[in-house]
């Protein structure tokens, strides 16, 4: 994240962003995911837990690079996750799981990034209990990555913040969490909305996407000419996800 943004955005709001995320994406090899997923939850996520905290929500992919898991923690400090990553490093339990998943083998590929909540995001606190807005019992995640052109991030949130997440507000599900990049590939917004299911999302897009307020917030950006690629996943929690 830019020292531009970071600036722009804690003067509007009259404070600094409140807490770190840490995403992590693990790619299993076809097959290997179910096992894994269920030695996590039965010795690894309880471990982690422990020393860091519950993550945010874990999830499997659903529609886009499959046999995947996405999952995203708090932390209030930096400094605090090293800490708790070392006192997790020493538990029994985490050389443990280390040991029983090395036994098949199923990850195949893993990638973090460390990002950091806007100030419009709804969670803005490590530790902070879900509390589910949308209807029904059953959900699915649309989860965004939005790569901008360096030096366009700061205009391109400001209108969002603005004129786009008013209207997003009204129409669509649950926004889960906002963050931009502070490590990894920077220039980034990263961002997941809850539905009650593929149909649910599908509406209430449409919905959006024939609203006036959404053309006005098209008009204000397309001058920017901020968003390099867009992309876009749509995830599950799983059945030990807090967010579900």
């Amino acid at each position: 994240m830019s020292r531009d943004v970071r600036h722009s955005l804690s003067r509007t709001h009259g404070e600094a962003f409140a807490m770190f995320i840490e995403q992590r994406m693990y790619t299993a090899h076809p097959g290997r995911l179910p096992a894994w997923l269920r030695l996590y939850e039965e010795v690894g996520g309880p471990c982690s837990a422990r020393h860091l905290g519950p993550p945010i929500g874990f999830f499997t992919v659903e529609f886009g690079t499959i046999n995947r898991v996405l999952f995203v923690r708090g932390f209030d400090d930096a400094d605090d996750r090293e800490r708790q990553l070392a006192a997790r490093e020493a538990d029994p339990e985490w050389g443990r799981f280390r040991a029983e998943t090395a036994k098949f083998g199923a990850l195949a590929q893993q990638e973090s990034k460390l990002l950091k909540t806007v100030p419009f995001s709804p969670i803005q606190k490590a530790g902070q209990p879900f509390e589910r807005t949308i209807g029904g019992t059953g959900m699915v995640v649309d989860h965004r990555t939005y790569d901008f052109h360096p030096g366009r991030l700061n205009a391109w949130l400001e209108a969002y913040e603005g004129l786009g997440l008013p209207v997003q507000q009204r129409l669509l599900g649950q926004l889960l969490f906002f963050a931009v990049t502070e490590c990894g590939p920077i220039n980034q917004a990263v961002f997941a909305w809850a539905y009650e299911g593929l149909g649910d999302r599908d509406r209430r897009r449409n919905t959006m996407m024939a609203d006036p307020g959404w053309a006005e917030f098209g008009k204000a950006i397309a001058p920017l000419n901020a968003l390099k690629q867009q992309t876009t996943m749509l995830l599950k929690p799983t059945g030990f996800s807090a967010i579900r």
